[in-house]
């Protein structure tokens, strides 16, 4: 018997399916199925969120030596201790069926992400990349993209080392209490000084052009048929020149984890005196295309203008002066919406 044998018999003894228990330790079904499966190894990140919720034998679990649980607890014991400290499930509704199901305070993982991936934002707007996130609360990168993307939740111990690392206002993140995000601030007004996202009561309607602003290379469009029709109204932020702004929806992979399919961003027009000095993430029509790429280094005083993927299988595209006419061209600003997925 090995480390995989051994976790499939923690996880039938604690009465788990595979896609609960990747839940709580913070992974995809299909990713802790690989590691029964003995495709994948067991991350030393991993086997400490098993060991730490559900109390297991790190010994047992690496070498079968000693007893499966630390505690004299087993089974639906260490089970029903899991669910009440981690998901906030009163341990009377599931030992009896009596009494509210939830505890007071409930860890509710759809609520807690979507604040969590906000913070992100933040964070990212501060200059903190999402690797260094991840490598702060133990996680790794891949698992933090899977939560931007929908794809996962965030499980109540990375939040736990979350708030610890970044002081994230606990009540905020866990139970959506309180205006500011961070300990220290502790009004709206202290939050714009820090941050670039300014509540206010200031509204503006801007075009919303009814195409997927692609990120894949495939799809087209002719110019006579991009119509706007329709108005998106956003609260203005300082800084943006709202003056012929779009915006556009984001639509395919290759520009993740930057920006995600569905993912709708304000963009302000960019004078075409300016295209040569333009880099970073831009919304480009040239031909009878629309991308969304990065500008990493421009090239286009030479007749050459390079658009990069964020993502490594994206690829990429070389627009030359000669054989490609560069429309217009969009520098993308911020998220007006993300979907949750």
């Amino acid at each position: 018997m090995d480390i995989s044998d051994r976790l499939k018999l923690l996880r039938k003894t604690l009465n788990l399916t595979q896609a609960q228990l990747a839940s709580v330790i913070g992974i995809s079904r299909s990713g802790y199925a690989s590691i029964e499966m003995r495709l994948t190894g067991l991350t030393p990140r991993n086997q400490n969120a098993i060991c730490e919720t559900f109390s297991v034998n790190p010994a047992w679990l690496e070498t079968g030596i000693g007893e499966m649980f630390l505690e004299p607890t087993k089974g639906n014991d260490i089970l029903t201790e899991a669910l009440s400290k981690d998901m906030g499930v009163s341990k009377d509704w599931i030992e009896s069926g009596a009494g509210k199901m939830f505890n007071k305070e409930i860890y509710q993982k759809a609520d807690v992400t979507d604040r969590f991936i906000i913070a992100l934002e933040h964070l990212k707007l501060q200059g903190i990349p999402y690797s260094e996130i991840a490598t702060k609360i133990g996680a790794s990168v891949s698992l933090v993209s899977e939560i931007r993307r929908g794809k996962t939740k965030l499980a109540p111990h990375f939040a736990k080392k979350f708030i610890e690392a970044f002081e994230i206002n606990e009540k905020w993140l866990l139970f959506g209490e309180g205006d500011s995000i961070f300990k220290n601030i502790t009004s709206t007004e202290d939050v714009t000084n820090v941050h670039p996202v300014i509540m206010n009561d200031e509204w503006i309607d801007v075009p919303f052009v009814p195409l997927h602003a692609r990120a894949t290379f495939a799809e087209s469009f002719l110019d006579t048929n991009v119509k706007e029709i329709e108005i998106v109204r956003i609260q203005k932020r300082p800084g943006i020149n709202y003056n012929k702004a779009r915006i556009f929806e984001v639509d395919g992979d290759s520009m993740e984890p930057t920006l995600v399919s569905g993912e709708q961003v304000l963009c302000e027009v960019i004078d075409p005196s300016n295209w040569r000095f333009t880099t970073g993430v831009v919304v480009v029509a040239f031909g009878n295309m629309v991308v969304i790429k990065r500008i990493k280094d421009n090239d286009l005083i030479n007749g050459k203008l390079v658009l990069w993927s964020d993502n490594e299988q994206g690829g990429k595209i070389t627009l030359s002066k000669d054989t490609d006419e560069i429309r217009r061209m969009y520098k993308v600003k911020y998220t007006v919406y993300k979907p949750i997925r």
